[in-house]
């Protein structure tokens, strides 16, 4: 499952690089927004970071990431649900998958996530476990 989110993530990424006679101009959908980690769970396969915010048009927003390692423990793949309740008849849902890096003490993750009123967004996540905050910039692809 891993080879394939890495392998549809990489030809669209190709895309955009083979594509110089086109401009690729990404608008943001919302202000970046700062989540608050509520948890981590840590393991040797999988790692999860759970956390929360309110996500300006997604309302009060809880994610889980699910993170992969590659060989040397250095990034890997990951694959986000989200759930986001803006009043009692509103909830979006979404779901995505990435890959993610280490920079120093940080985790950049970048990925491309589907939510349930038919939008694609690409998300540009630091995770910095020493202030348990996820800052995320949401770009609208579709």
């Amino acid at each position: 499952m891993k080879y394939v989110i890495t392998i549809m993530l990489t030809m669209v990424i190709s895309s955009f690089a083979f594509a110089d006679h086109h401009a690729l101009t990404l608008e943001a959908r919302q202000a970046r927004t700062e989540l608050t980690i509520t948890s981590l769970d840590l393991g040797d396969e999988v790692s999860v970071i759970t956390a929360e915010a309110d996500m300006g048009e997604y309302g009060k927003t809880y994610v889980s990431y699910h993170l992969t390692y590659n060989r040397d423990g250095s990034g890997g793949n990951y694959t986000v649900q989200g759930r986001g309740y803006v009043d009692e008849n509103t909830i979006f849902s979404g779901s995505g998958a990435g890959t993610w890096v280490r920079d120093g003490h940080l985790v950049v993750m970048t990925g491309i996530v589907n939510v349930s009123d038919g939008s694609q967004n690409l998300d540009k996540i630091i995770v910095n476990p020493l202030e348990r905050t996820l800052t995320l910039d949401v770009y609208a692809l579709d």
